[in-house]
């Protein structure tokens, strides 16, 4: 018993570690960006010896990634995505095949994209993706990737329950994320537009009015 709570306590002192890491580096990378994020600095951030920081992440690139892991992990949007119930207990308009439904939706996915970390976060791929182009691979695969996958989910949930056999739920998603992005994004991330709840509300109202159009017009 004794060997197994030291374990247990060895395990807490570790994950706890890593996330003053995380934490230290989420600051330092969103600040400097990736190429100028000092793993020195980091380390200083998060009291601890960069020889600590390689014990517990391989090299800059795997704890980049573990920051964007962890930017996302109240989105459900980090490692695999979990099945339909867990997403619909997290989100109420997982549970709807309707309109308002999309739209809730809809919101979601801006307020997360449209987010200052988020925001930050791709400012600081694209800034180094010339020089580090494995960052681009590693947004992709823990922040995109993610998202649109909720999206498939849903998009695929709302098919079923309203016996839409013939549509493509990987390309209603593609396309609803197109229309959610467009006129906003851009605008967002070079700072002409206030991402507010009042302008992601209309844009998400407008995005699913046409998405829902499109859904009907070709469900069968």
């Amino acid at each position: 018993m004794r060997t197994g709570a030291k374990r247990t306590s060895k395990a807490a002192m570790v994950a706890e570690k890593d996330r003053a890491i995380v934490l230290a580096a989420h600051d330092h990378f969103l600040r400097d960006g990736f190429a100028g994020a000092s793993m020195d600095a980091i380390a200083k951030s998060a009291g601890v010896s960069v020889k600590t920081i390689y014990s517990h992440f391989a090299n800059k690139d795997e704890l980049f990634s573990n920051v964007m892991i962890a930017a996302c992990t109240d989105h459900l949007l980090s490692n695999e995505l979990p099945p339909d119930p867990v997403i619909a207990e997290r989100f109420a308009w997982f549970r709807e095949a309707t309109q308002r439904g999309l739209m809730e939706a809809g919101r979601e996915y801006l307020r997360h994209l449209l987010s200052e970390e988020q925001l930050a976060l791709y400012r600081v791929v694209t800034r180094d993706a010339d020089r580090f182009p494995d960052l681009g691979r590693q947004y992709h695969k823990n922040v995109a990737r993610g998202r649109t996958g909720i999206l498939v989910a849903y998009l695929r949930s709302i098919a079923r329950r309203r016996s839409w056999t013939k549509r493509d739920a990987t390309q209603d998603a593609a396309l609803y994320e197109a229309l959610l992005r467009a006129g906003i994004y851009e605008e967002v991330l070079h700072g002409l537009v206030n991402a507010n709840s009042e302008t992601i509300k209309t844009h998400a109202r407008l995005a699913s009015k046409t998405m829902w159009k499109l859904l009907t017009a070709n469900g069968e």
